[in-house]
């Protein structure tokens, strides 16, 4: 008695495979194979053991393929796995370089910072008045003008009202002279009652117009103080400067005349206290 035996198409095997291109490779390769060993006897009918030999071969070959799907599956989710961690790490790393950097700006900026006014200290001044004179040098900027400003009676304002009033005046300057100069000036304290401005990129009859509205503004502050007007009077020297300069050099001009005005200012009753005028800066 012969038995008839169906085998699994070759597209059956395809399908069950999946659409890894090797598997499939495999699968037609051993599906021709198997076809081409299949040895017919009698009627067309084939050999039953044959038969059953080449499909235990064929239902081994759609086991171990299946295998192979999913194992290539599982290894697939664990690259993306990984792949997604080192991502996370990756964007982790990221996040902290910016926090630092964040960090190092602020330090930065606490380093160039005067705590009281908020304006640039010494340190930051004389940072920024040399990268304004490379800029002169390298024919970046047309120069500017130097403003030294120094508070009138500030002594007698702390004796009489104490430091915490004093420590409002400096304040109260340092927010007017902020808010009187453009993005690209540079305002600063440089210690006690003197402040400093650096008038970037312009010429002298601009810079000395603008100089003169600063010091009108400042000789017309007062704070109230508990009661109290507190009046605040500043003398103010020029300078310009441009490239070939030295800036050291260029503050000493203008502390003079800043001096200078102050001493005039202190041996004439005729000159108002608080009178707007700035000598002029020298010629260049």
């Amino acid at each position: 008695m012969t038995t008839d035996i169906t085998y699994p198409t070759q597209q059956d095997l395809v399908t069950n495979t999946g659409t890894n291109p090797i598997s499939t490779t495999l699968v037609n390769r051993m599906y021709r194979d198997s076809v081409t060993r299949a040895r017919p006897v009698g009627n067309g009918h084939q050999d039953p053991d044959h038969a059953d030999q080449q499909h235990k071969i064929i239902t081994n070959l759609v086991h171990n393929h299946n295998m192979e799907r999913e194992g290539w599956w599982r290894k697939m989710s664990a690259t993306v796995a990984l792949l997604r961690h080192a991502n996370s790490i990756i964007d982790q790393a990221e996040s902290k370089i910016r926090a630092q950097q964040e960090r190092i700006f602020m330090l930065e900026d606490l380093a160039t910072a005067d705590d009281l006014t908020g304006l640039k200290n010494r340190r930051g001044f004389f940072e920024a008045f040399e990268r304004e004179l490379d800029l002169c040098n390298r024919g970046k900027s047309n120069g500017g003008l130097l403003v030294m400003i120094d508070l009138d009676n500030f002594k007698t304002t702390n004796d009489t009202h104490g430091h915490l009033a004093g420590d409002a005046c400096l304040r109260l300057v340092g927010r007017t002279l902020q808010n009187e100069i453009r993005a690209m000036d540079t305002a600063a304290r440089m210690g006690g009652d003197e402040f400093i401005l650096l008038l970037s990129n312009t010429t002298r009859d601009d810079a000395t117009a603008r100089a003169q509205t600063i010091a009108a503004r400042l000789n017309n502050l007062s704070l109230a103080w508990y009661g109290d007007l507190i009046p605040i009077r500043a003398s103010v020297g020029l300078k310009n400067f441009g490239a070939g300069d030295q800036i050291d050099l260029i503050i000493r001009d203008a502390d003079a005349r800043m001096y200078q005005t102050k001493a005039a200012r202190s041996r004439s009753l005729s000159y108002p206290v608080h009178s707007t005028s700035v000598p002029d800066p020298a010629n260049r």
